[in-house]
């Protein structure tokens, strides 16, 4: 089963509002470039991390492997792993 487009939607919103505006909704969304590539600086990952396990009741440990935050595809195979749904509860 693949992730739900509206949980892709969601993140992407949340990447912009992390980042103020930096890095646009569709701009996360496109391929081949990273978060950090688009302009998302550590403190906007900080805002996102936190809007993330705010929203979705997850964890995300910063001392484990966190390459999936480097992209909204990583962000939303992570938490489809989580058992996360589009509509934001585990």
């Amino acid at each position: 089963m693949s992730p739900s487009p509206h949980l892709l939607q969601r993140i992407a919103e949340l990447v912009a509002e992390a980042s103020e505006g930096a890095v646009s909704q569709e701009a996360a969304v496109a391929d081949g470039r990273t978060l950090t590539e688009l302009g998302l600086t550590s403190l906007s990952y900080l805002r996102l991390i936190d809007a993330l396990e705010n929203e979705f009741g997850v964890y995300i440990d910063l001392e484990e492997d966190t390459a999936f935050l480097g992209s909204v595809d990583g962000l939303v195979t992570y938490l489809d792993e989580q058992g996360v749904t589009a509509k934001g509860s585990r």
